[in-house]
């Protein structure tokens, strides 16, 4: 293990997002100092995609390593994974939950994998989980637009807005159907791909929402 230094990390719960989808509203944490610990790629990958929980004894060689320019926030158990291609970060809780995966800038990325690659790979027990929820969209936008309208066209039929649900319906299938269920199902169904119209529907919504 080695330490890197001066990196910008956007810890996420689920699957961390590629740097080039990074938002202005997330908290991106600048670190002044963490360890990097050279892993086999299954590692890495099971690391990244399920939730898992670290054995204690590795996560006392990296307690308290890891420094943050903001003194008045601590990371008390991140560290940075990496099999030689790829690098990720880690942030567990004392008991060895993870708490949040984030991925690296480019550069950074591609400078540390290839420090890792002059490592000896550390192995260390975990246990995995479940496996995180992923989705087969191209780009963040697309996967909020889709949780967005999944809930937005659920919640009506479940609550019986159905002049909502219609209005919805004929934005999308420019044409009216009798009944309420299968305006529903109809719907649900075209979220598979996230489309212009999708966006359009999502857009008029979120308008709308800001006004109220």
């Amino acid at each position: 293990m080695i330490y890197i230094y001066d990196i910008l990390v956007n810890f996420s719960k689920k699957l961390p997002y590629d740097f080039y989808e990074w938002n202005k509203d997330d908290e991106v944490i600048n670190i002044k100092k963490i360890k990097l610990v050279k892993v086999t790629t299954k590692t890495l990958k099971e690391l990244l995609e399920y939730e898992s929980n670290i054995e204690k004894d590795f996560l006392l060689k990296i307690y308290n390593t890891c420094e943050l320019y903001n003194r008045n926030k601590t990371y008390n158990y991140a560290f940075l994974l990496s099999d030689g291609n790829r690098v990720i970060a880690i942030n567990c809780d004392k008991d060895g939950n993870i708490l949040g995966r984030s991925k690296l800038l480019l550069d950074e990325e591609t400078e540390i994998a290839i420090l890792a690659n002059s490592l000896d790979p550390t192995s260390f027990k975990y246990n995995k989980k479940e496996k995180l929820e992923s989705y087969s969209f191209i780009t963040r936008n697309e996967i909020e637009i889709y949780k967005f309208l999944y809930n937005e066209i659920e919640s009506s039929y479940r609550n019986k807005e159905y002049s909502k649900l219609k209005y919805l319906y004929q934005e999308y299938f420019d044409k009216d159907i009798d009944s309420n269920k299968k305006m529903c199902d109809d719907l649900l169904n075209t979220l598979d791909t996230i489309n212009d119209k999708h966006k359009y529907i999502y857009n008029i919504l979120i308008n709308v929402k800001k006004q109220v």
